[in-house]
C-alpha cells in the first residue's frame, strides 16, 4: 500500500518533497497548445480542439470499428511523469504509454494504459491494450514476476474518493523502470511492478476512443517531464509519498460517517409517527409509493443511496425486497449503493416500526440519480400511509392500502433534538456504529451482505458463532445477554410476511461463550471465565435448555477459555485457552504429547514495565485435546499468547492466529500477530516480560506467516464453502483491530506450511470477532466485542469460477504423514520409538526434525544419552543436545559440554550455529552451571566469533558470554551498540494501518521512528554484568540508553528503557553514578522533602506465612505516602537507595519491581540469610592485629570500610582499615541485613511498605490497583 512505501523511504524523502513539487511543476513540458492538434496525430473525424481542449467524439452517425487513438508524434519515452486533465461520458477512455502505433492507417496502439473507466473500481487502473488485459485494477498494488504472474501485495487509494467521470479529474502517470503508477487527483489509483518477460520500459503515448456506443472526452493541460537516470528515483518517491491517501490531500479522505452528509440536507427528511401518543411495545405499519422514469425504461440508474432509522427499531423493504434493520435509533439502515432495491416506474416502501417505551420517531431517505443526471428524492413526511395492523403482503405495490387511514404527524426535521444526526457526521451516538455492507470491501468475484443488526440492549454484543447440524446459527454474547439461535430461510414467511432472519433467544442460562461448536448433538460452550458446558435440549421442544458443566478451568476472561473445535477424526475436541487460563486439573489430564516446559531463559527477565501478565509463567496460552466421554484432556501444543479461535485446514493440520503484546513495539521481544502450524508438541515460547523465545530457538517453531499488530479472533477453515478452490483451501483469520479478514492461502512447506495472506474482507470500522462456514455453503461472521453495536454478515461468491468441492490431493502428504507417524510417540513410551525418529533428527525439515525430537523426548533417557555423544551428524548432534538438555539431569552435563565443544562453530551454518548456542544454554539452564573449567573452555570457543554477520547469531553470543562473564564481551557489545541502525520489521507491508486511524498511527510513528531493537537487546542482557566495566563503557551504555528513549515504542517501551537505565545506575557506586551524572541526569546530594514518622506499630516477630496473609489482594488498599515513610523510617533507606533517595551500602532497589513479586520480597526481608547476592553478601575479615569482623566489605582504592551487621534501627558506623591489615576476608553465611527489619511494624504497615518497593516509586503504580 502507497503510504508503507512512503514509511520505508521517509528518512530519504521527507526533506526533499517540497523542493521536488516546484522542479516538477517548472520541467514540464506542455505537448498541447490549446489551438489545435500540432504534434498530434490521429483521425480527423473523430478528434478536433473545441474551446481549448482535445475533444474525441464517436456518434451513432460516425462510430470507430475498433479502439482508435490520438498519438503524440515527440517520439518513444522511458522514464517520465505526465499529467493531464480529462473529462469523458458514453464510455471509457485511457491514456496509453510506453506503447507501440501497431496499425498507423487506423490508429491502433499496443501497450500499457490508464484506464479511465465510470465503474469506480476501474477507474485510473492499468490496462494493456492489445496485450495482457486487466494488469492492475483500481486500490491494488500489484507485482509482476519473471514468471508472468501477477500478485497483489496491498492496497492503495482512497476507496471514499467518489471521482465523476463528467467531470475535469487530473490524472498523473508516474513511469520509472519497472516501476508505474496512476494518480487521479492526486491520490495514487494503481501501484505495478512489473518484471514480466516482455515489460516495456519505453515507448509512445496516446489518448484512447473506446468502441462501442457514443461517447466523447476531452483532454486539457497536456504536460509531460522526461526524467533522467540522476532524478527518477527522487521523483518517483516523491509521488509514492504524495499519492498516499491522508489527511491534507487535495482530495481528503471523508469517513464513513462523511459519506451521508446529504441526508441533512434538501429536502429534509421528517421524523414521523401517528398522532396518537406512544406506547410501551408500540407497533406501527408505514407505507409509501413512488416513481420515476416510465416503468420499463431502459435508461439506466446511476446511482441510489439510502438512509433509514427509528426510535427504537424498524424494518425496511423495497419492493418487497428486505433492505435492511436498525435495532436501535442509533444504528440506521445506510446504504451507499441501493440501486438492486429500486426500479423504473412505481415503487413501494414499506416499514414495520417498534417503540419500547418514551418518545417514537422514523426518519428515511433516499436518492437515485438516472444516466442522465436527473435526481429523484424520497423523504419521510405526514403524506405517508400509516396502519396499526397489516394482513396480506402488504409490503408490494399491488396491495391496497386505501383504509391505512391512521394520522401521521412530524416531530421535526432530521437534525432535531433529542435524536440529532445519527450516523451522520460527526454525530455517532457516543461512538457506537451502525454498520452497513456498502462500507464493507470484499475480494472481486465475492458479495457481503448484512443480515442482521443485533439490538445491542436485549442481545447484548456478539463474540462467538457456530452452526448445528441443520445449518442454523448460534452466537453468544461477550457479557451476560444469553445465547441466540439465527434461522435463515428467505423463502418462508411468517404471519406478517417477514422473511429472511429469525433470531432466538435460548432458554439455558449461559452467556459469555468464546468458543462454541456443535457436537453429537450438543453444543459445547467454552466461556471465557469458567470451565466448559455441554448445553442440551433436555424437554424435546427443540430449545437449547439445560447446561451441564464439564470438568475444566476457570480462565482469565479475555485471556481465557476460548475455541472448541470437532478433531479431524470428529472423535473429540480440541480446545484452547488464552495466556491467563491455567491448565485443567492434573486429574483430568490424560497425558500430554509436550514431554517438558519450563521458562528456560539463561539471564534473568525483565517483567512488563507496566505489570502486564506478571508473574505468568509457561505454559501460556495452550491447545488441548477434549475427550467428552471421558472427560480428560491432553495437551497438544503451547506457548501462545492468546490464541483465540483454532481451525483445520482440508489435510487435517490444526491452525491459530496468536496475539501479539502491542506494548512491546519497539522491544526486542516484540512478536507480530502469526498465523501458528499447532502441531503436536509443539512450544512457541511465549513466555511473559522479556521472556519470549525467538522463533529461531531450536526447541520451538517458526511461525506459518508474521502478520503484524493487531487482535486476532475468530479462525476459520473455508472447507464447505462454495467459493473457488483456493478460498476453500483458505484459512480464514479476523482482525478486530484492523477490520479485516484475511484469507491465509497456506503452501506445504516440508512436513509444514508457509503461507501469505490477502484481505479478504475489511472495512473501517469493522470489529469482526468470529466467522463460520455454513452449511449453505457461505462465510459469516459477526462484529462487535466488549460491548460495542454487534452485527451478523454473509460473504457468498459470485463469480464465474467453480465452486466445486475440492478433491485434489495436496502436495507433500507423503512428508506430513512422515511426521504425523512421529508424533505418535509424542507422551508416550514405545520400545520402537528412538530407532524410527532418530534418523529425523538430523533432517534439514524443521518440522519433520521437530517431531522427531520431541518422539525421542518422550523415551526414558538411558535409551538414547549415549547416542547423543557418540552421534557424527552435525545436525543430529545438537537436536540430540537440545533434547537432553531439556530431559537428562546434573549427571549429563560434563559429557554434553565436551560433545558440544568437539563442534567446530565457525564451520556452521548460521541455522545450525543458532542451535548450538541453545543448545550450550538449555544445557546451563537445565542441567547445572559450568564448572570453571567449561566455562573457559566454551568462552574460548565462542568469544572468537563475536562480532558476526548475522544479528541473531550476535544476540545468542552475547547472552552466552554474558552468563559465563566473558572479559571481552562488554567492549563488543558496546562496540556493536554504537551507530546501531534499525532494521525494519518484515511485517511492515502486511497491515493498511489506516484501517483504524486511532492505534495504526501509533504503529506508524514506530516505523518512521524505529528503535535499534538488536542493539536495545545486547544492552539489556548486559545490565547483568556487575564487573568488567570502564567508565568509558558505562558512559556509552547510559548514552545509548539516552538515545534509544529518543525513538517510538508501545506502550512499555519508554518505562522498559528507564528501568534498564535505572537497574545498571543501581549496581554503581555513588563515585560511579556522581560521575556519569552529566548524562545520567542524577542528583547525588538528595534528601527527603518530607517529614519522617516512626512506625506505628504494635509489632511482633513477623513469619513469613503470617506477613504473607496481609501482601496478596490487600495490597490494593495500600498506602503510597505510609509506605514512603516507613522505607525511611524502618532504616530501610540506610543501605538501599530507592526513587534517588538512600544509601549504597545495598543493591538499589527502584527496579526491584521488575524481577520480584511480594512473597520474594518479604522473603529477603524476613529471612535474608537464606540467599545471598554475591555482591552485597557480608564477609568475615581477619586482621593482622587479630581482630574478626563481620560485615560487608567494601574497597576503595586506599581503604577498606567494612559496615559490621547490626540490628534494625541500630546505627553503627564502618571500620576503616589498610587494605594491608586483612590477611583474609572469607564469604560470610549471614546476611548484612538484620533479620527483624519488620518486626516494628503492624500489619497495615507490612502492607504499605511492600506495595511501597513494589510501586517503582510511581503513586499512581498498578499494584495500587489504579
Amino acid at each position: 500500500m502507497t503510504h508503507l512505501g512512503y514509511l520505508t523511504r521517509a528518512c530519504l524523502v521527507l526533506s526533499f518533497v517540497c523542493s521536488l513539487s516546484v522542479q516538477a511543476e517548472d520541467s514540464f513540458e506542455n505537448l498541447f497548445n490549446g489551438k489545435d492538434l500540432s504534434g498530434w496525430a490521429g483521425n480527423d473525424s473523430f478528434w478536433s480542439v473545441r474551446d481549448g481542449v482535445i475533444h474525441g467524439e464517436t456518434t451513432k452517425e460516425n462510430p470507430t470499428k475498433g479502439n482508435t487513438f490520438l498519438v503524440w508524434q515527440g517520439g518513444e519515452v522511458g522514464d517520465f511523469v505526465f499529467k493531464t486533465k480529462v473529462r469523458f461520458r458514453g464510455n471509457n477512455s485511457g491514456v496509453q504509454y510506453r506503447s507501440e502505433l501497431i496499425d498507423p492507417k487506423e490508429f491502433v496502439v499496443k501497450g500499457y494504459q490508464a484506464d479511465l473507466h465510470k465503474s469506480p473500481d476501474f477507474f485510473g487502473m492499468l490496462y494493456a491494450e492489445k496485450w495482457r488485459g486487466i494488469v492492475a485494477k483500481r486500490f491494488q498494488k500489484v507485482e509482476v514476476g519473471s514468471d508472468g504472474k501477477p500478485k497483489v501485495v496491498g492496497e492503495v487509494g482512497d476507496r471514499s474518493q467518489k471521482l465523476v467521470d463528467w467531470e475535469w479529474n487530473e490524472l498523473t502517470i508516474i513511469a520509472v523502470g519497472d516501476r508505474q503508477i496512476h494518480q487521479v487527483n492526486g491520490v495514487t489509483t494503481m501501484d505495478l511492478t512489473d518484471n514480466h518477460p516482455e515489460a516495456r520500459r519505453s515507448g509512445i503515448l496516446a489518448l484512447q476512443l473506446h468502441a462501442g456506443p457514443p461517447m466523447t472526452c476531452e483532454f486539457k493541460d497536456v504536460q509531460l517531464r522526461e526524467l533522467t537516470a540522476t532524478d527518477a528515483k527522487s521523483v518517483l518517491n516523491s509521488y509514492v509519498q504524495s499519492g498516499a491517501a491522508t489527511e491534507g490531500k487535495n482530495v481528503k479522505k471523508p469517513s464513513a460517517a462523511n459519506a451521508f452528509d446529504w441526508v441533512a440536507k434538501s429536502p429534509t427528511p421528517q421524523w414521523i409517527w401517528r398522532r396518537d401518543q406512544p406506547s410501551s411495545d408500540d407497533l406501527l405499519y408505514l407505507r409509501h409509493q413512488f416513481e420515476f422514469m416510465p416503468e420499463g425504461s431502459k435508461e439506466a440508474i446511476r446511482s441510489a443511496r439510502l438512509y433509514a432509522t427509528c426510535d427504537n427499531e424498524a424494518t425496511v423493504w423495497i419492493n418487497g425486497k428486505p433492505v435492511g434493520d436498525c435495532p436501535d435509533w442509533k444504528y440506521p439502515i445506510k446504504k451507499l449503493d441501493a440501486r438492486q432495491f429500486v426500479q423504473p416506474g412505481k415503487n413501494q416502501i414499506a416499514v414495520k416500526a417498534g417503540n419500547r417505551g418514551g418518545v417514537a420517531a422514523f426518519v428515511f431517505k433516499l436518492e437515485v440519480e438516472t444516466e442522465d443526471g436527473t435526481v429523484h428524492q424520497v423523504i419521510s413526511n405526514p403524506t405517508w400511509k400509516l396502519a396499526n395492523k397489516v394482513t396480506g403482503d402488504w409490503k408490494t405495490t399491488a396491495y391496497d392500502d386505501a383504509k391505512w387511514n391512521v394520522a401521521a404527524k412530524s416531530l421535526g426535521n432530521f437534525g432535531k433534538s433529542p435524536w440529532g444526526k445519527p450516523g451522520v457526521g460527526t454525530d455517532q451516538a457516543s461512538g457506537d456504529t451502525s454498520f452497513s455492507a456498502d462500507e464493507v470491501t470484499v475480494a472481486d468475484g465475492f458479495q457481503v451482505e448484512l443480515i442482521y443488526q443485533v439490538p445491542k440492549v436485549r442481545q447484548g454484543s456478539w463474540v462467538s458463532l457456530t452452526t448445528d447440524d441443520q445449518g442454523r446459527l448460534y452466537a453468544s454474547d461477550q457479557g451476560e445477554a444469553g445465547l441466540y439461535r439465527i434461522t435463515l430461510d428467505e423463502s418462508s414467511s411468517n404471519a406478517t410476511g417477514e422473511s429472511g432472519v429469525q433470531v432466538e433467544k435460548m432458554p439455558v442460562k449461559v452467556s459469555g461463550a468464546q468458543g462454541m461448536a456443535w457436537h453429537n448433538g450438543a453444543l459445547y460452550f467454552n466461556r471465557g471465565s469458567s470451565p466448559m458446558y455441554r448445553v442440551t435440549d433436555s424437554t424435546g421442544d427443540g430449545l437449547l435448555d439445560h447446561a451441564e458443566e464439564l470438568f475444566g478451568t476457570h480462565g482469565g476472561g479475555e485471556h481465557g477459555n476460548h475455541a472448541v473445535i470437532p478433531t479431524e477424526d470428529g472423535d473429540a475436541l480440541y480446545v484452547a485457552a488464552g495466556n491467563h487460563t491455567n491448565l485443567p486439573d492434573e486429574s483430568i489430564i490424560a497425558g500430554s504429547r509436550v514431554p517438558t516446559w519450563n521458562e528456560d531463559l539463561l539471564l534473568p527477565r525483565e517483567w512488563d514495565a507496566n505489570g502486564h501478565a506478571r508473574g505468568r509463567l509457561a505454559p501460556g496460552g495452550w491447545i488441548t485435546r477434549f475427550d467428552p466421554k471421558t472427560n480428560e484432556h491432553e495437551v497438544i501444543s503451547m506457548g501462545y499468547r492468546n490464541q483465540y479461535d483454532i481451525a483445520l485446514n482440508r489435510a487435517g493440520d490444526l491452525f491459530t492466529y496468536d496475539a501479539d503484546m502491542e506494548w512491546d513495539l519497539g522491544s526486542p521481544w516484540y512478536r507480530p500477530t502469526r498465523i501458528n502450524h499447532a502441531v503436536s508438541g509443539s512450544d512457541y515460547g511465549w513466555r511473559s516480560g522479556s521472556g519470549k523465545w525467538p522463533e529461531y530457538y531450536e526447541d520451538s517453531l517458526p511461525a506459518v506467516l508474521n502478520i503484524g499488530p493487531g487482535s486476532p479472533t475468530g479462525v476459520v477453515g473455508g472447507q464447505g464453502a462454495k467459493f473457488p478452490a483456493k478460498y476453500q483451501d483458505a484459512i480464514y483469520a479476523l482482525d478486530w483491530t484492523f477490520g479485516t479478514i484475511y484469507a491465509i492461502h497456506l503452501e506445504p512447506d516440508g512436513a509444514g506450511w508457509k503461507a501469505h495472506q490477502e484481505a479478504f474482507c475489511y472495512g473501517a470500522p469493522l470489529p469482526v470477532t468470529d466467522a463460520i462456514v455454513g452449511k449453505d455453503g457461505a462465510l459469516y461472521f459477526t462484529v462487535g466485542g466488549r460491548g460495542t453495536q454487534s452485527a451478523l454478515f454473509r460473504i457468498t461468491y459470485e463469480g464465474d469460477d467453480s465452486t466445486e468441492p475440492v478433491s485434489a490431493p495436496i502436495p507433500g502428504e507423503e512428508v506430513r504423514q512422515q511426521r504425523r507417524s512421529l508424533e505418535a510417540f509424542h507422551g508416550k513410551e514405545h520400545a520402537g520409538a528412538v530407532a524410527k525418529a532418530w534418523p529425523h533428527l538430523s533432517s534439514n525439515d524443521r518440522w519433520l526434525r521437530y517431531a522427531a525430537r520431541i518422539a525421542v523426548e518422550s523415551q526414558p533417557t538411558q535409551q538414547w544419552a549415549d547416542k547423543v555423544f557418540g552421534e557424527s551428524d552435525t545436525q543430529a548432534r545438537i537436536t540430540g543436545a537440545v533434547a537432553l538438555a531439556r530431559r537428562g539431569d546434573e549427571s549429563h552435563r560434563a559429557a554434553l559440554i565436551n560433545a558440544l565443544l568437539a563442534m567446530e562453530p565457525a564451520s556452521l551454518p548460521e541455522s545450525q550455529l543458532l542451535g548450538l548456542l541453545r543448545a550450550y544454554a538449555l544445557t546451563f539452564i537445565r542441567l547445572g552451571e559450568p564448572t570453571a573449567e567449561e566455562r573457559e573452555l566454551v568462552i574460548e570457543e565462542l568469544d572468537a566469533m563475536l562480532p558476526n554477520n548475522s544479528k541473531d547469531v550476535n544476540t545468542e553470543l552475547v547472552r552466552l558470554l554474558v552468563y559465563l562473564e566473558s572479559p571481552t564481551v562488554i567492549d563488543k557489545a558496546i562496540a556493536m551498540m554504537t551507530n546501531a541502525k534499525p532494521t525494519p520489521p518484515a511485517w511492515v507491508e502486511n497491515v493498511d494501518f489506516q484501517r483504524n486511524q486511532r492505534y495504526g498511527s501509533r504503529v506508524v510513528k514506530m516505523l518512521e521512528n524505529q528503535p535499534p531493537s538488536h542493539e536495545i537487546n545486547y544492552a539489556f542482557m548486559l545490565r547483568n554484568l556487575r564487573d568488567g566495566w570502564t567508565m568509558d563503557n558505562l558512559r556509552a551504555y547510559i548514552q545509548f540508553i539516552n538515545q534509544a528513549a529518543k525513538y517510538s515504542g508501545g506502550n512499555s517501551y519508554g518505562k522498559f528503557l528507564a528501568n534498564l537505565r535505572d537497574e545498571v545506575l543501581g549496581h554503581l557506586s555513588n563515585a560511579q553514578r556522581e560521575e556519569l551524572s552529566d548524562i545520567s541526569g542524577e542528583d547525588f546530594n538528595p534528601v527527603p522533602d518530607f517529614e519522617i514518622t516512626a512506625p506505628k506499630g504494635p509489632g511482633k516477630k513477623w513469619t513469613l506465612a503470617e506477613a504473607s496473609k496481609h501482601t496478596g489482594g490487600a495490597l490494593r488498599q495500600a498506602d503510597y505516602e505510609s509506605g514512603r515513610n516507613l522505607f525511611h523510617a524502618a532504616q530501610c533507606a540506610s543501605c538501599h537507595r530507592f526513587d534517588g533517595l538512600g544509601g549504597d551500602i545495598g543493591p538499589d532497589l527502584t527496579t526491584v519491581k521488575n524481577k520480584f513479586n511480594a512473597n520474594y520480597l518479604l522473603e529477603s526481608i524476613i529471612e535474608p540469610s537464606k540467599v545471598i547476592s554475591d555482591q552485597y553478601g557480608s564477609k568475615v575479615v581477619l586482621l593482622e592485629d587479630g581482630r574478626v569482623l563481620t560485615g560487608l566489605m567494601i574497597e576503595n582504592e586506599d581503604q577498606i570500610e567494612i559496615h559490621p551487621v547490626s540490628k534494625a534501627g541500630e546505627t553503627v558506623n564502618p571500620v576503616v582499615v589498610d587494605p594491608v591489615e586483612v590477611i583474609s576476608a572469607k564469604d560470610s553465611p549471614i546476611s548484612q541485613m538484620p533479620t527483624d527489619m519488620l518486626n516494628s511494624l503492624n500489619a497495615d504497615e507490612v502492607r504499605d511498605l511492600i506495595a511501597y518497593l513494589l510501586s517503582g516509586g510511581d503513586p499512581k503504580a498498578k499494584v495500587y490497583g489504579r
